[in-house]
Formats: structure tokens, C-alpha cells, sequence
């Protein structure tokens, strides 16, 4: 969210960069690329929030200074969807929270991480599968219990067949070669669609307050009226029946 101050980073053209802001809790950030939006560089707060895949709802959100990583926020935000009654099953993340302490934290409270791997360097492999003369061992089973997956030739010559592996962040509990993990990882467009709803259709954006005790109450208050007009609906539509 691209705060409400100038957001020229330099005084003029080629100059000395900016000192003074009009917000000074705003800070410079980095944003992709949406649409004909260009990515780069801008000065505000980001909005980082959790979101029901089926129902397209916040469960809880909080708003920090750009500079901030969006990945500092993911476990905080997953203890405030627990404490507020939600047991998620599986969290759907981008390549962004693709670290061990993310995907441990969620095995932590039994919740099956789904994030996109980083792309490793050329000289490694994509994961860490077991290979063979034979090729790359397919997935065949997880254990929730142990906390392990189970990997077998693909033409079950070799001896052990199968192999049991610790499910990590390489290898989650949901291989990311499997039809479900796909199948999950799409439903991370909810997030996006919220974004948008919540910018265009319930004034989040532009801001027109300054400060970042001022921009979470503004954010406080558009959540919450998203969530009261979807709680009036629902509540309608046993009455309309």
C-alpha cells in the first residue's frame, strides 16, 4: 500500500536522494509486477494477511512498514488463526516463505505446509529424491505420524525397493510432484483476489491517513466491514429460505 506522501525517492532528477517524508513510518519496499502495474521499488506499508481458500475470508491480518520480509510474519499470523478458533489443515504459501523454520513451525501445529520451492543452483538437484541407474524414485505414500514419505524404483529392481525419507522442507509430508499439492497450491489465489476486493471494492487503497498506527486502524476497519457484510449474508440466507 503506497503510503500518502511523496514517493519520489530523490529530490530532482539525477539529485541527492529524499530525507524528509511527509510519513515518516512508511518505508521503501519492493512489489511485483501486476498486471500493467510495473514492479519495483515503492514507499508504504504492506498489508500481510491469511485467508480461507473455500470461503475467500480474512482470518487475520496485520499491517507493517515496507522494508519489513513477508516471511517474518507467516508463523505470528498463523498463531492468530488458531487463537481465534481456526484449525487449518494445509497453508498455501509462495516461494517467498520458502525457509525450514516456516515449514517446521507449520509441522509444528499439524498444519501441512504447501510453499514453492526456490530454484536451486544448477549444480544441485531439485529436491532430494532418491535416484538410481534407473531414474528418479517416485513417490509412493506418506506416514503423518512418523513424519515421513516413502520413495520406490520405478522399476522395483533395486534392493530396498522402497526407502523411508524424514519429511523437511525439500520434501514435505505433500511431495510438490503430486496432483494435491497442486491442487492446493493454486488455492493461494485467494489471497490475491482478496487483495484486490479489498483494495477496489472496500477502500484499503489509496490511503489518506499517515502513520502506521493510523494505517492499521484504517486496515482494522475495512476487514471489518468486509466481515460484517459477509456475516449479514449469511445470516440472511436462512431467513430468505
Amino acid at each position: 500500500m503506497p503510503a500518502f506522501a511523496n514517493g519520489q525517492r530523490y529530490l530532482s532528477r539525477n539529485g541527492p536522494e529524499r530525507e524528509r517524508f511527509s510519513d515518516p513510518d512508511a518505508a521503501w519496499g519492493h512489489r511485483s509486477a501486476v498486471s500493467t502495474r510495473k514492479g519495483g521499488g515503492f514507499y508504504g506499508f504492506k498489508l500481510h494477511a491469511a485467508v480461507c481458500t473455500r470461503t475467500g475470508l480474512p482470518l487475520a491480518w496485520r499491517v507493517e512498514s515496507a522494508n519489513h520480509g513477508d516471511a517474518l510474519f507467516a508463523l505470528p499470523l498463523m498463531d492468530a488463526v488458531r487463537e481465534r478458533g481456526f484449525i487449518p489443515e494445509t497453508c498455501a504459501m509462495d516461494k517467498g516463505y520458502d525457509s525450514r523454520a516456516i515449514h517446521d513451525g507449520c509441522e509444528a501445529v499439524g498444519c501441512r505446509p504447501i510453499i514453492a520451492q526456490i530454484r536451486q543452483q544448477k549444480a544441485r538437484t531439485h529436491n532430494d529424491v532418491p535416484t538410481c541407474a534407473h531414474g528418479s524414485w517416485r513417490f509412493a505414500g506418506a506416514d503423518f505420524g512418523r513424519k515421513a514419505t516413502k520413495w520406490r524404483c520405478p522399476t522395483g529392481e533395486c534392493s530396498p525397493k522402497s526407502v523411508w525419507l524424514k519429511a523437511d522442507r525439500r520434501n514435505p509430508l505433500i511431495p510438490r510432484e503430486t496432483k494435491r499439492w497442486g491442487d492446493l497450491y493454486r488455492g493461494r489465489a485467494a489471497i490475491e483476489r482478496e487483495f484486490g476486493r479489498l483494495k477496489h471494492q472496500y477502500g484499503l487503497a489509496p490511503l489518506r491517513v499517515r502513520g502506521l498506527a493510523k494505517v492499521q486502524l484504517h486496515a482494522d476497519l475495512t476487514m471489518l466491514a468486509r466481515l460484517t457484510q459477509a456475516l449479514a449474508r449469511a445470516r440472511a440466507i436462512p431467513l430468505a429460505a
